[in-house]
């Protein structure tokens, strides 16, 4: 069994101002700009008060350039304060920051068309992480850089029926850790492949009501464990969601089932011996009203 120890308590508060405007130029450019200010307080039990402070900023411009389609860019910084203690120092953990750079364009030849593709580069820095040579505690890898892209369309198809697709494509890597064997490996429990496809069929009920029908599928790819001497690699998955709903005036009656076939699986498996199951079928019933 693992030892335990009580950590002291820990209060933490966040404060953030932000500034953005939206200037649009020649009814076809359209560019975003904001900044933001932070300023974190962590209070340890029997330690003296630490206090991050940060700038960051984002910039987006896109631009219509005929036949459906828009092109865009956008550049924006973050930074989150971590809660919780390092057991081995007593100090608390340091706010992670990150910044992305990411370019894509956007079709719509018609209406009930639209495509968007994308391309991302994204760093992230100290990053939380469980420690390989002690599962109890966690700590803050130095470096991690995920670049992928991402495509994904939504059709309304003849039938009253809607379509919608997604593949997405990411290659997270750990660019600098503490532990060497880290460097150059994938992140651990990311997958590096996921797809969906999801269908619904409208069919109305009177003047008043309508009824959905859908299903879906989704598909997860396989993660990586990295350890000191070994790597474990945890299988894909692939699971199917179902949708019943009647819209009738201001009412929405749904059902909604995930993992359809009830399907057992893993959804992270790490080297120091632990699995996670995934979530099995389960139904969800709701009733809701619009005013």
């Amino acid at each position: 069994m693992l030892p335990y120890a009580a950590l002291p308590d820990q209060r933490n508060t966040q404060l953030g101002v932000y500034v953005q405007d939206q200037i649009r130029y020649a009814d076809r450019v359209t560019l975003v700009a904001g900044v933001r200010h932070d300023r974190a307080r962590s209070k340890t039990e029997g330690a003296p008060a630490v206090v991050d402070t940060a700038w960051t900023f984002k910039v987006g411009l896109i631009g219509e350039i005929g036949y459906g389609l828009s092109p865009y860019l956008s550049y924006s910084e973050a930074f989150q304060p971590v809660s919780g203690i390092n057991p081995r120092t007593g100090e608390p953990y340091v706010p992670t920051r990150g910044r992305q750079y990411e370019g894509g364009i956007k079709w719509q030849p018609q209406r009930g068309i639209l495509v968007t593709a994308a391309y991302y580069d994204i760093v992230e820095q100290n990053r939380p992480t469980n420690d390989p040579a002690d599962p109890i505690n966690v700590f803050q890898t130095g470096e991690v850089t995920s670049k992928g892209f991402e495509i994904e369309g939504a059709f309304d198809l003849p039938g009253n029926f809607q379509l919608t697709a997604a593949y997405s494509h990411n290659n997270a890597r750990v660019s600098e850790s503490l532990y060497t064997y880290e460097e150059g490996a994938r992140v651990n429990d990311v997958p590096r492949d996921q797809a969906s496809l999801w269908a619904v069929k409208a069919v109305p009920l009177g003047a008043d009501a309508l009824l959905r029908i859908g299903a879906g599928v989704r598909h997860i790819g396989n993660t990586r464990s990295t350890g000191p001497t070994s790597a474990i690699t945890t299988p894909s998955y692939t699971l199917v969601d179902a949708l019943v709903s009647v819209d009738w005036n201001r009412w929405t009656a749904a059902v909604n089932a995930s993992n359809l076939f009830d399907k057992s699986y893993f959804t992270a498996c790490r080297t120091f011996g632990d699995c996670f199951s995934g979530n099995r079928r389960y139904v969800v019933a709701s009733l809701g009203y619009r005013f």
